[in-house]
C-alpha cells in the first residue's frame, strides 16, 4: 500500500534518516502553477469580454486567473453593453469597440449572447457563474473570484490611492456595492482604509463560506507613491502587496525608477514585522491587464510578463490559496526558476534556475541585520509631472542597510545557477532575487524592473 508523504512527514522521514532537507530539495510531490490574479473586463474598465481576457491567459498555458474588475463582482446576468466605434466618453468606457466585438465574434460568435435595442447591437456580459463554467477544467484550469477594491482615501491632507484585491471570494465587499468604480472614503488613512477593507471582507468570506481568501495590495508607488511603508508597518493584517505591475506608468522621483521603492518598501515592512513577531508580507506580480492580444485591436500593454508561480499539491483553491499562506510560491517578471527550497530546520534557503542560450543568470540573497534602524533617514520630493514646481509628496528614504545583499552568486551565459544562503544569528529573514542580464518588455514603467527577474518570498527562523 503506498502512503503519500505531508510536507511534516517528508522533513521528518530526511532527519530520521540523516539527510537534511537541502540535500534533496526537489522531491516534493507538489508542482508548479501560473497564475495571473490582477485583470480586467469590460465589467470595469478592461477593454474586452471577460471570455477574451480568459481565453488569453489559457491560451498563453497559464493554470489560473481571477478577474479583478474595479468595484464589480461579476454577478448581474442582466448587464448590456452597446456594440460602438470609438467615441469619446467618460472613463470607464460603456460600450465595446466594434473591432474587438468582431473579433470576438469571429472566435466565439456561436455562444454569443446578442440582442437588438434600435439600430445598436447589444452583447451580454457573463457572470463569474458562467464563464467560471465554460472555462474551468479539473487539474487543467481554474478561475477564481475576485474584485479589486479602488478607492480615493481624503482625510491626511490629501488624496491617497488604495487599490486592494480580494480573491477567493464571490461577492464585493458593502462599502463597494453600488459604488463608483473609484469609491471616495472620507476621514480615513491610508492604512484605516487597509484595515476596514480587509475586516469587511473577512466577514463577508465567514457569510459565503470561504475558508481564506487573498489580500493583495496593488502597485503602492502609484500614482505618486501612494502607500508608504509606514502604512504598510501600521498595517500587519495584509500580507501581500505587487512588487511589479505592468500597467503603471506615473510619478516617482528619478532615483527610484529602477524598482528600488519597492524593494525599500518591501524590505522596512518586512525588517518592523519580523522584529516584532508579526506576518510576513509577500511578494506579487501581475499584468494589471486592460487590453488583450488577438482582440481586434492593439494591446497597448504588457501581457504575460508579470505573473506568480505556486508551490502546491493540486489546481484547486484551497490547494493553491494554502501554499499562498504559507510562502510557497514566487513573483516573476518573465523569469522561471527551477526551483525554491527552505529549510527550516537549519534555517537555509536554496534556489535554482536555468537560463536561455543567451542568458546569464545571479540569485542575489538579501537581508536586514538586527539593530540597523527602521527609521528614515532623509525624505525626498515626488514632483507633479505636469508641474515640476509643485511637490505631490514627500517620501521617506532609509538607512541602505535595510534590504542589504548578503550574498551573490553569478553565473556564466547560457549554465544554470544554484545558490543557498543559512540565516546567520542576527539575521531577520532571507529573500533572494533572481536577475537576468536580459532587458525587460517593461520600458519605463515605474513599477516595473529592467531585467527579467523573479522574487522569492522571505523566510525566517
Amino acid at each position: 500500500m503506498m502512503t503519500m508523504l505531508t510536507r511534516k512527514n517528508f522533513i521528518g522521514a530526511m532527519i530520521a534518516t540523516g539527510t537534511t532537507a537541502c540535500t534533496a530539495p526537489f522531491a516534493s510531490r507538489k508542482r508548479w502553477y501560473r497564475g495571473m490574479l490582477h485583470m480586467h473586463s469590460l465589467w470595469s474598465d478592461g477593454q474586452v469580454l471577460p471570455e477574451q481576457a480568459i481565453s488569453a491567459y489559457k491560451d498563453a498555458g497559464y493554470d489560473f486567473v481571477s478577474l479583478t474588475d474595479h468595484n464589480r463582482f461579476q454577478d448581474n446576468p442582466d448587464h448590456w453593453l452597446p456594440v460602438s466605434k470609438f467615441i469619446k466618453t467618460k472613463w470607464p468606457a460603456r460600450y465595446m469597440h466594434e473591432k474587438r466585438f468582431e473579433a470576438y465574434m469571429k472566435r466565439s460568435g456561436q455562444t454569443a449572447c446578442l440582442r437588438k435595442k434600435g439600430d445598436k447591437t447589444e452583447v451580454r456580459l457573463r457572470t463569474y457563474g458562467e464563464f467560471k463554467k465554460m472555462f474551468d477544467e479539473p487539474g487543467e484550469f481554474l478561475v477564481l473570484p475576485g474584485t479589486e477594491i479602488t478607492t480615493d482615501v481624503f482625510g491626511t491632507g490629501s488624496k491617497r490611492s488604495m487599490h486592494m484585491n480580494i480573491i477567493g471570494i464571490d461577492s464585493v465587499i458593502a462599502r463597494a456595492k453600488n459604488a463608483r468604480y473609484v469609491e471616495k472614503l472620507a476621514n480615513h488613512t491610508a492604512s484605516s482604509a487597509m484595515r476596514e477593507t480587509y475586516s469587511m471582507s473577512e466577514r463577508l468570506a465567514a457569510e459565503r463560506g470561504v475558508k481564506k481568501a487573498i489580500y493583495m495590495l496593488n502597485h503602492p508607488h502609484w500614482p505618486a507613491c501612494d502607500i508608504l511603508a509606514e502604512d504598510m508597518i501600521a498595517t500587519p493584517e495584509i500580507t501581500g502587496f505587487e512588487i511589479c505591475n505592468n500597467g503603471a506608468r506615473f510619478a516617482v522621483p528619478p532615483q527610484f525608477r529602477d524598482g528600488s521603492f519597492s524593494e525599500s518598501f518591501w524590505d522596512v515592512t518586512l525588517a518592523h514585522r519580523v522584529a516584532n513577531n508579526q506576518d510576513l508580507l509577500y511578494a506579487f506580480a501581475s499584468d494589471d491587464t486592460h487590453s488583450y492580444p488577438n482582440t481586434g485591436l492593439a494591446s497597448s500593454a504588457l501581457f504575460a510578463d508579470g505573473y506568480i508561480m505556486v508551490k502546491a499539491d493540486e489546481l484547486t483553491q484551497d490547494s493553491l490559496f494554502e501554499a499562498i499562506s504559507r510562502g510557497d510560491f514566487y513573483a516573476s517578471s518573465e523569469l522561471d526558476l527551477d526551483d525554491v527550497f527552505f529549510d527550516s530546520r537549519r534555517g537555509s534557503l536554496e534556489v535554482s534556475a536555468t537560463p536561455k542560450k543567451d542568458e546569464t543568470l545571479k540569485i542575489r540573497f538579501i537581508t536586514t541585520k538586527k539593530g540597523v534602524p527602521i527609521n528614515p533617514v532623509s525624505h525626498v520630493d515626488v514632483k507633479d509631472p505636469k508641474n515640476s514646481a509643485k511637490c505631490l509628496r514627500s517620501i521617506p528614504v532609509y538607512d541602505q542597510r535595510v534590504g542589504a545583499t548578503v550574498k551573490l552568486v553569478e553565473g556564466e551565459k547560457g549554465t544554470p545557477v544554484r545558490a543557498s544562503y543559512t540565516l546567520q544569528p542576527d539575521d531577520l529573514y532571507v529573500r533572494a532575487r533572481v536577475e537576468s542580464d536580459q532587458p525587460s518588455k517593461g520600458g519605463e514603467r515605474i513599477c516595473h524592473v529592467k531585467t527579467h527577474t523573479a522574487w522569492t518570498q522571505p523566510y525566517r527562523y
